[in-house]
This record gives C-alpha cells, structure tokens and sequence, in this order.
C-alpha cells in the first residue's frame, strides 16, 4: 500500500455533525470546516490534511493519505461509538481523486 495514496478509513453518522465538529475543535488545532449542502471538516496537518465530508456520499467519509492512517485511527478512539458507521478495514481506495 503506497503511504501516499488516499484512502477512506470510515463513514461517520451526518446527524452528529456539530457533536464530531466540537470533539475534533477540542483536540486538534488545526481545523476548518463548513456547511454549504454539504458537510466538510478539515483537519489540518503540516502541509496535509485528513479530510472528513460528504461530498461523495450522503454520510461523513473519513479520508485521507495512507501515512495519516495512525492519526485517523485517534480521530475514531476519540469520537463516540454511536456516530461511527463503519470502519474499513483495511480502508478503501479513495476513487475521487
């Protein structure tokens, strides 16, 4: 697996965006996100970022380069169980790219 390919790690529930919103603000520095039809959350690291939207699907995907996989796997330990749809293990392929 090439460190730098994208991948989707996870799809959040959308009903919780602003309880996910005020859980990452609280640990990360780094964060930007919006809601303009769609739901976008930025996580901002050095010059990469880990990527949480739903601009390929109707729920929160957690996305991001294979070298991030660590940090995303803090992100999900530090989000309620209940707003975690499903983890992929191993991720997917991110094809939007």
């Amino acid at each position: 697996m090439n460190e730098q390919e994208y991948f989707i790690f996870a799809e959040l529930k959308r009903d919780y965006f602003e309880e996910i919103l005020d859980v990452l603000m609280r640990h990360f520095q780094h964060v930007q996100f919006g809601r303009q039809g769609d739901d976008w959350i930025w996580i901002h690291m050095d010059d990469d970022k880990i990527e949480i939207d739903t601009f390929y699907s109707e729920q929160l995907e957690v996305k991001g380069r294979q070298i991030h996989a660590k940090t995303v796997k803090h992100i999900l330990q530090i989000l309620e169980k209940g707003w975690i749809l499903k983890r992929f293990d191993p991720p997917k392929a991110d094809l939007t790219r």
